[in-house]
């Protein structure tokens, strides 16, 4: 497999790039090695500290915002949602971030979980989020629309952008999960995919699903973005490659304007 070339960020059209700094950097252009070929940028399952430092750097330097100004917290698969100016306690433990503050950057990290990013451009307020499987069924991208909501975002304002993330195509699981998936989003039309050995879950269903029923709109979610699992050359996948592999993520921030 070959991995090369500069930095590419995956965007969505539905994000104001005028008010909002935001992408998902796939894999090319960084500074690691070996299953982590090239930009790795989480800590999770090893990587040298340096690489993932440098790989980061590289990132802010091509969005161009300041390293200092991007901030991420310990994913932990959960519903809780940290906003900027609020204590953030050690370890910071959160996978939804909100900001109102101009020039801080949220980062969400992602291996075939979605990273989402989040954006109301005439309040701007943005938001990240780290959403598995655990994280659909608990509704983190409720909490983190409703935590911009506080900040004087509106539901019907409130643009969402799914990141590169496993697809219906490849997440395959266990008659449990499907049973716990259908109670939680009960009825809905292509929540569960038939697979060539077990059944798929469509994990882009099940988000675009929760944030219509708070009032997002429609014409608001962007949930067709690539499949990690499929594009060995793009993205990681914690699937296809396990603790081997790197991490990905996703960022947005409001802009000094």
């Amino acid at each position: 497999m070959e991995v090369s070339g500069e930095i590419r960020l995956y965007q969505s059209a539905l994000i104001d790039e005028s008010v909002f700094w935001h992408g998902f950097p796939e894999r090319t252009g960084g500074v690691s090695s070996d299953e982590r070929l090239s930009l790795n940028l989480g800590h999770r399952w090893g990587d040298a500290p340096a690489n993932i430092q440098r790989n980061r750097e590289l990132v802010c330097e091509h969005g161009g915002f300041a390293f200092e100004d991007l901030l991420v917290t310990k994913h932990v698969h959960g519903t809780k949602v940290w906003t900027v100016g609020e204590e953030l306690l050690d370890p910071p433990e959160f996978d939804g971030l909100v900001s109102d503050v101009a020039g801080k950057v949220l980062g969400a990290f992602a291996a075939d979980c979605i990273p989402l990013v989040f954006a109301d451009a005439e309040a701007k307020v943005c938001g990240a989020a780290h959403a598995g499987w655990r994280g659909v069924v608990g509704k983190v991208a409720v909490n983190v629309v409703r935590a911009m909501a506080q900040k004087g975002a509106a539901m019907d304002r409130i643009r969402v952008a799914l990141g590169p993330s496993i697809g219906p195509c490849c997440f395959e699981v266990g008659s449990e999960l499907v049973e716990e998936f259908s109670a939680a989003f009960p009825g809905v039309e292509g929540l569960v995919v038939d697979g060539p050995a077990k059944e798929h879950i469509n994990l882009r269903v099940a988000t675009r699903v929760q944030l219509e029923e708070v009032g997002v709109q429609p014409e608001n979610i962007d949930d067709t973005p690539p499949c990690t699992k499929c594009h060995p050359s793009r993205f990681f996948s914690y699937r296809r490659d396990g603790q081997a592999g790197g991490v990905h993520m996703g960022y947005i921030g409001v802009r000094h304007l």
